[in-house]
Formats: structure tokens, C-alpha cells, sequence
């Protein structure tokens, strides 16, 4: 595996876990503030949290690309 492509692969596992740990914020905040509408609030925000993690990877993956020389990477 080329230097380019690990670079990528860490910067892109970084954006996926910032994306997968953000809303846990919001959520905390619901249960302390509206324990009733929590359950239901957060059952709407899974949909919304995979969409986090998704853009959190495409995320870091560009800055992974862009760190390394900002050119794609090759293909097998």
C-alpha cells in the first residue's frame, strides 16, 4: 500500500469518527432537557447521523487527497 493511499485511508476513518461522534452531543442534550421526546427524536436522527458518517468520510478523504499532492488516486 503506497504512503498516498494510507494517508487517505487514516484521514478518511478520521472524518468517518467525527461524523459518528458529533451527534452524540445532541443527543445527551435531549435526554437532559426533554427525556419524554428524546426516544422518538432520536429514532429521526439515525437517518441523519449515517448521513454524518458518510460526509464525514468524503470529507476526509478530500483532505486525505489534498494533504498527499491533491491528485486522485490511481486505480488498479
Amino acid at each position: 500500500m503506497t504512503p498516498q493511499k494510507l494517508v487517505v485511508l487514516f484521514a478518511s476513518l478520521a472524518g468517518g469518527a467525527v461524523g459518528l461522534f458529533a451527534p452524540v452531543g445532541v443527543v445527551k442534550w435531549l435526554l437532559q432537557t426533554d427525556p419524554e421526546e428524546a426516544g422518538i427524536l432520536t429514532l429521526f436522527l439515525i437517518p441523519v447521523w449515517c448521513v454524518l458518517v458518510i460526509f464525514g468520510l468524503l470529507a476526509g478523504r478530500r483532505l486525505g487527497v489534498l494533504a498527499t499532492g491533491g491528485k486522485r488516486l490511481s486505480q488498479r
